[in-house]
């Protein structure tokens, strides 16, 4: 017994050094999500957990669901000023949505969380950020001189933390050729199958013109069976028809004359 005091107390504690929390390339790519969301949180390596909790009421449900998502992340999460979540974003090779059953991108969407998937080798540049993000974050407009806050309550000049009122929604009806654009940064769409580009391009200001014609694309409606498009092009157009039908307004069902009158 002593000897193994004496052991314990000769054994030396394990040395540590400090690690690069990031890579070069990838403390690039954070400093341009940096500039493009300056009035935004950025936080790198998040676990879809700390973002999303199972409904189900069911004590050992809830369990099993909370366990699903243990050792999923994402790359980055975005929050605006009060701390809400604005979007994730994933960097995966080849930059293609896994939607796969259980996938991250069917949790993400089951929880109304805005997704984007790019191509870690080919990363979107700093205007194609901005044009991606525009349509939930908009700049900041400049405070009013004769504003009753003391400067002591003011955020400094330089400083990435702001007032809740400094992040809001814009009000954009549709999306523009910059935003489709921004929606399918390798061009897969554009330099494969222009001509669907440019129609695409074409019906963007009207959400409910490019939402049929998206819907033409898989309808078999000529005489030969149509080969398809390749999986990367099928993603593209995908993501650009989620993102366009938030714009389609979609009027309250009227009641019919049988609803009212059936039972009379």
């Amino acid at each position: 017994m002593l000897s193994r005091l004496l052991k314990k107390n000769t054994e030396s504690v394990p040395a540590f050094t400090k690690k690069p929390f990031f890579r070069s390339e990838e403390k690039a790519f954070y400093a341009r999500l940096r500039r493009t969301l300056p009035k935004c949180y950025v936080f790198p390596d998040v676990e879809l957990r700390a973002l999303m909790t199972p409904v189900s009421t069911d004590p050992r449900q809830r369990r099993a669901e909370k366990e699903y998502l243990s050792g999923r992340k994402v790359d980055y999460a975005v929050f605006d000023a009060r701390l809400s979540l604005l979007c994730v974003i994933e960097l995966k090779t080849g930059g293609l949505i896994d939607s796969t059953p259980g996938s991250n991108a069917e949790l993400l969407r089951s929880a109304s969380i805005r997704h984007f998937c790019w191509d870690k080798l080919k990363l979107p540049t700093s205007e194609q950020m901005m044009n991606m993000f525009a349509p939930f974050v908009m700049p900041v407009a400049p405070r009013s001189s004769g504003s009753a806050e003391s400067d002591a309550d003011s955020p400094h000049p330089n400083s990435t933390f702001v007032s809740v009122e400094e992040v809001v929604m814009p009000r954009i009806t549709s999306l523009t050729v910059e935003a489709v654009e921004a929606l399918a940064p390798m061009n897969y769409t554009k330099n494969g199958y222009p001509h669907v580009w440019e129609r695409i391009c074409l019906f963007c200001n009207d959400p409910s013109h490019l939402a049929d014609y998206i819907a033409t694309l898989s309808m078999q409606n000529r005489s030969v069976k149509r080969v398809g498009f390749p999986a990367a092009v099928m993603a593209e157009i995908n993501e650009i028809e989620r993102v366009n039908a938030q714009f389609i307004n979609k009027a309250p069902e009227k009641v019919s004359w049988n609803d009212v009158f059936a039972d009379r």
